[in-house]
C-alpha cells in the first residue's frame, strides 16, 4: 500500500470528526489560553519534552491569534512578559552586534552561544542556556511585528510606553545583524541567510519605524527587502536561503502575514506554486522536500500559510481547501499536532525520531493559533469560548 492510500486509511479510521469550523476555533483558542503561564508566556508543546519553553516566534504568532480572536488581555500578558526576559539581554544584543560579519563566531562555535541572544525562554522568562542551536533572529522581528498588530488591535497605548526601551533595544539588534548568518526556522543551517528569517527581520524593522518613528528602522527594512529580491532575481522565485536554492514552505511569510512581498508579485506567485508542486503530502503542506523530521510529515503552520497566500491572491477555495485539511488533524479532544502523515512517507526515519525523542508532538499551540488566523480570513466566527469570554 502506497503512502497516499495509507493517509486516506488514517483519515477514514477516525480523523477529521471534530464538527464545524466555529466549534475548532473555539477549540483553539481555548488551547492556546489553557497554556499559557501564569507570566504570560506560551509553551510551545504541553505533551512534548522537548519543546518546554516558550519560542519568541511560535509566541508571537499564537499572541497575534489570540488578538484576532478578540483575546486581547491574554495577548497584552505575553507582550509585558517578552519585555521582561528581554530587558536583561540589552549586553547580550550589544556582544552579538559587535560579532556581525563573523558567521562562525556566531554559529559555528557553541562556545559563544551563551553570549547571544536566545531563541527561547523557560516559561518564566529566564534564558535557557545549552547545547541547542539558540541563535535565531526571527523570533525578534516576529516579536515586534506581533506587537505592532497587538497595539492596532487593542488600542493600548500604554503598553507601548511600558515596553519602548526594549523595543528601543530590540530593532537596534536587528539592525546591527539583520543580514548575518543564523540558525533558521527550522533550527538548522547555521551558515545561512534565510529568506523566511529576513522576513521575519523586515516585518520587526517596519514595525519598530512606525512605533518609535525611527527612519533608520524604515531604511534598513528596506535594505533587507532590497536584498531578498536580490536572492530571487535569477531564480524566478524566493529560495530558501542565500546559497540554498531549496523550495521551503516558510518563504510564504514573505506575503502572508508579513506584507513583504505581494501575493501577485510573479515571485511570490511561482513561489506558491513551487511549494504546492513540491511540498503538498496528501493535502498538507511540508517543510522541504530533504525533510526528514519525524518523516517530514505536513504541517498544519505551513498548510495554513500556504491558504493564507492564496487567500491573499483571491482564491478562497484554495484556502478553505487547506482549511479543511487542517481540520481534519484535530483529534477527538481537540487537540492540533505539530505534522502528520511522515510516518507513511519516511517510516524508517520516523521511527528513529520516536525511539530519540518520543512521538512528535501532540498539541502545538503554533498550529492552533495558524489556523485560528486562516479560519477567520476565511470569513469563520470567533466566539469567546467556554471559561474564555472575549477580552
Amino acid at each position: 500500500m502506497g503512502a497516499e492510500a495509507r493517509m486516506e486509511r488514517s483519515r477514514m479510521n477516525g480523523e477529521g470528526e471534530m464538527g464545524d469550523s466555529h466549534e475548532l476555533i473555539s477549540k483553539s483558542v481555548s488551547a492556546m489560553l489553557s497554556h499559557q503561564s501564569p507570566h504570560g508566556s506560551f509553551v510551545a508543546s504541553p505533551d512534548f519534552g522537548q519543546y518546554q519553553y516558550c519560542w519568541l516566534r511560535d509566541g508571537s504568532f499564537t499572541a497575534y491569534a489570540l488578538d484576532v480572536a478578540g483575546q486581547t488581555n491574554a495577548a497584552a500578558d505575553y507582550h509585558r512578559w517578552v519585555a521582561r526576559a528581554l530587558a536583561p539581554l540589552h549586553r547580550a544584543m550589544a556582544d552579538a552586534a559587535a560579532l556581525t560579519g563573523d558567521p562562525a563566531a556566531l554559529t559555528g562555535n557553541p562556545a559563544v552561544w551563551h553570549r547571544l541572544p536566545p531563541a527561547r525562554f523557560a516559561l518564566d522568562g529566564t534564558a535557557v542556556l545549552d547545547d541547542w542551536p539558540n541563535f535565531q533572529i526571527d523570533g525578534y522581528g516576529a516579536w515586534l511585528w506581533s506587537l505592532r498588530e497587538h497595539l492596532r488591535l487593542a488600542g493600548d497605548d500604554r503598553l507601548l510606553a511600558e515596553v519602548r526601551d526594549v523595543v528601543d533595544n530590540t530593532w537596534r539588534y536587528l539592525d546591527a545583524v539583520a543580514l548575518d548568518p543564523c540558525f533558521d526556522v527550522w533550527e538548522e543551517n547555521g551558515d545561512q541567510v534565510h529568506t523566511s528569517t529576513l522576513a521575519c527581520v523586515h516585518a520587526g524593522l517596519t514595525a519598530a519605524a512606525e512605533l518609535l518613528g525611527e527612519r533608520r528602522a524604515a531604511d534598513r527594512a528596506e535594505e533587507v527587502r532590497s536584498f531578498l529580491f536580490g536572492l530571487a532575481a535569477g531564480r524566478g522565485r524566493f529560495p530558501k536561503s542565500h546559497s540554498l536554492a531549496d523550495v521551503d514552505a516558510s518563504t510564504l511569510w514573505l506575503c502572508a502575514p508579513f506584507g513583504v512581498v505581494a501575493a501577485d508579485d510573479p515571485l511570490m506567485s511561482a513561489t506558491a506554486d513551487a511549494i504546492k508542486a513540491e511540498l503538498d503530502l496528501g493535502g498538507g503542506i511540508r517543510r522541504y522536500a530533504a525533510d526528514t523530521y519525524y518523516g517530514g510529515g505536513a504541517w498544519p503552520v505551513l498548510t495554513a500559510s500556504l491558504g493564507l497566500y492564496w487567500l491573499a491572491a483571491g482564491d478562497g477555495q484554495a484556502a478553505r481547501r487547506y482549511l479543511a485539511w487542517i481540520e481534519t488533524k484535530f483529534d477527538a479532544d481537540g487537540s492540533l499536532g505539530e505534522q502528520f502523515d511522515g510516518e507513511f512517507l519516511h517510516p524508517d526515519k520516523y521511527r528513529q525520531w520516536v525511539l530519540h525523542w518520543g512521538h512528535p508532538a501532540r498539541e502545538l499551540l503554533w498550529s492552533h493559533a495558524m489556523y485560528v488566523l486562516l479560519a477567520v480570513a476565511c470569513g469563520d466566527s470567533v466566539g469567546g469560548p467556554a471559561g474564555h469570554p472575549a477580552s
